[in-house]
């Protein structure tokens, strides 16, 4: 295996792990947590992540909580 072969493998090593990493968050957030307890360790979970997730998981709850009144 030359050294184009062996970055291209770690590359692709590191794109399934950021994958499923981010598969994993999205799960997280379109669960749809419905008591304020879950929506703040979902919160507190992101902010340790990834801070656009965040914001993102943070517009998407505010609207949800818009439309549950």
């Amino acid at each position: 295996m030359d050294e184009n072969q062996k970055k291209l493998a770690r590359l692709k090593a590191e794109q399934r792990a950021r994958t499923a990493r981010e598969a994993q968050l999205r799960n997280l957030i379109d669960r749809g947590a419905s008591n304020l307890e879950d929506k703040l360790a979902i919160f507190k979970t992101l902010v340790h992540t990834d801070q656009a997730r965040f914001n993102m998981a943070l517009s998407k709850m505010l609207g949800e909580t818009d439309q549950d009144k």
